[in-house]
């Protein structure tokens, strides 16, 4: 009897993991079916629901991406999409998605208030190094600089003078390689605000509060997929720094961190 129950308890808890999975794989299954037939709010609930879950991957970020955008919701679109290219930067076609939802945003904005103005792009070292990834910096930094100062040992002690040419020719163009690998570096860890970056994600914007209660003065009112960092927090409020430099509180559920555990909803 005892066998029995043993091998019973032992083929629950194999079948749980399995049956687990193909519940995940169902959900992900259908809401793909529903986006490919244009029912987007059912793919949003299936795709929220896999999130709520921790489920986290570059499709099901691209596919969660196409529905916000297809229901009028950019500023999350955004933040799916730059999650996305957290996990595989080298997303072309993640990147491409991005641009062309910034730019429609821009195009809206000039519509509406009458600028030339166009969405806030980050700086050029700031775009660079989003493109890859700080491992592969790191490496190449190490390499570089293990290739650099070998080049320079040999051609100190080499005889030959035409390898000593070669030599000083390689030993700069080596070099100028490690100081960029080394910028890019910098820029990954440093320039690029990291676990602090943000989207504004309230359809209807942001306004930015002098304090963490709706009841304290506005300042100004941050816009839809605008990139801002967040400093600190007070309860669900979130402190933030727009790339202005403009600093004040927003309430819960206008922003979502690029970094960190992905919430859809608040």
């Amino acid at each position: 009897m005892k066998a029995l129950l043993l091998i019973v308890a032992v083929g629950l808890a194999v079948a749980r993991p399995a049956a687990a999975q193909e519940s995940v794989g169902d959900t992900f299954r259908k809401a793909t079916e529903a986006l490919a037939a244009d029912r987007n709010d059912e793919a949003l609930a299936g795709f929220h629901h896999l999130v709520a879950l921790g489920f986290e991957s570059p499709n099901l970020l691209y596919d969660l991406a196409v529905a916000y955008r297809r229901t009028d919701q950019p500023g999350r679109a955004i933040l799916a999409l730059e999650r996305l290219l957290v996990l595989d930067p080298r997303d072309a076609d993640a990147r491409g998605f991005l641009d062309a939802i910034r730019t429609e945003l821009g195009k809206a904005r000039r519509r509406g208030e009458g600028t030339a103005g166009i969405f806030p792009r980050r700086g050029f070292l700031h775009a660079a190094a989003a493109k890859l990834r700080e491992r592969d910096l790191a490496v190449a930094t190490v390499l570089l600089s293990v290739l650099t100062f070998g080049v320079l040992w040999v051609r100190r002690f080499s005889r030959r003078e035409a390898l000593r040419l070669g030599l000083g020719i390689a030993a700069p163009v080596a070099a100028a390689l490690l100081v960029a690998a080394g910028i890019l570096l910098w820029a990954k860890t440093e320039v690029q605000p990291g676990a602090a970056e943000a989207v504004i994600v309230s359809t209807t914007g942001a306004a930015l509060h002098e304090g963490p209660t709706n009841g304290s003065p506005e300042t100004i009112r941050l816009l839809e997929g605008d990139v801002v960092h967040v400093v600190s927090h007070a309860g669900e409020w979130s402190e933030v720094v727009d790339e202005a430099g403009r600093r004040g509180w927003v309430a819960p559920g206008n922003v979502g961190e690029i970094f960190g555990p992905y919430v859809v909803e608040r």
